[in-house]
């Protein structure tokens, strides 16, 4: 399996290629290549590079490259490394444009052990993934060995000192509600399909996301009780409008209002579960799986008193 090949679930769940996204600013730097080491450890690399752009993505890891795609990126660079009686190393440079988009793509996958490397790491079966700067960089060697694993630090240490500075993370993370900031894993993303693959909506549009929009999904609570807060950005206080009476007339038909007190906005859905949406400003917010209706409201007023303040 290729190094990225953990994104292909997405196409399956969702059974198809993503919306077109609208193109984010970009301005090449230094050649990407530039950035990797040409030898370590006693590895050497194994000319020639590979690099990738746009739908040429799809010629290396197939249809997960949708979710590179989700995340604008620019390029790819893949390198191969070689030792003698020792695994061979991959290295995947995604240059994606912007510090928020290799972010994003990072909180696709947060499962694994965290590492000290770059802005944020995980590692798992000889797979680490890191993000610093505008780059997210994916480290795969086919075996765990003691040697293999160590190998695999030092290189991404050596390509995260290559980077330079840190970016900013999205300040869309600062408008979260403070229960819903380091109770659980946290997503940022411009797609449905990115959406749906962690908590599915709607096979349709119903929040009219594209690449003009930024959203933060959060997450509390075990797995199987998580309740999920979807915080959107939108280019205008209309376009959240539209967006969010498009939600209410496709979500709410799937719910029903309990009592015979109606609050615009607060529904329970077939599970019996909570859903509670309105419009601020610019912004959308949606809070799904509350256990209760107090819960939603809670939750809904939290995160309306957190984005006027911010």
């Amino acid at each position: 399996m290729k190094p990225a090949a953990w994104a292909l679930t997405v196409l399956v769940l969702t059974g198809g290629r993503l919306p077109s996204m609208s193109p984010t600013p970009f301005q090449a730097a230094s050649p990407p290549g530039a950035l990797l080491p040409a030898d370590f450890l006693g590895y050497k690399a194994e000319p020639p590079d590979q690099t990738y752009e746009g739908e040429g993505i799809f010629d290396y890891i197939d249809g997960a490259g949708e979710v590179y795609r989700a995340y604008n990126y620019k390029s790819v660079i893949v390198r191969r490394y070689k030792k003698p009686a020792a695994a061979e190393i991959t290295v995947d440079l995604f240059d994606m444009g912007s510090p928020k988009d290799a972010f994003g793509v990072f909180t696709h996958d947060l499962e694994g052990e965290p590492w000290s490397i770059g802005q944020g790491s995980l590692y798992k079966s000889g797979l680490l993934q890191f993000w610093r700067g505008r780059y997210f960089v994916s480290i795969y060697a086919e075996n765990e060995a003691a040697e293999t694993k160590a190998a695999v630090s030092e290189l991404g240490t050596r390509i995260a000192a290559a980077v330079g500075a840190d970016g900013p993370r999205p300040d869309l993370l600062d408008r979260l509600p403070d229960d819903f900031r380091g109770a659980g894993p946290v997503r940022y993303l411009h797609s449905p399909v990115i959406l749906n693959y962690h908590f599915f909506v709607s096979r349709e549009n119903l929040l009219r996301l594209d690449g003009t929009t930024e959203a933060v999904l959060a997450a509390k609570g075990e797995k199987g009780a998580r309740r999920y807060l979807l915080l959107v950005r939108y280019p205008t206080p209309e376009k959240a409008r539209e967006a969010e009476r498009g939600f209410l007339a496709g979500y709410i038909p799937d719910a029903q209002t309990a009592g015979a007190r109606r609050v615009e906005g607060l529904v329970r859905t077939e599970d019996g579960r909570w859903t509670a949406a309105f419009k601020e400003n610019a912004y959308v917010v949606v809070v799904f799986n509350a256990a209760t209706e107090a819960e939603a409201e809670a939750a809904r007023e939290a995160a309306l008193s957190k984005l006027r303040r911010t």
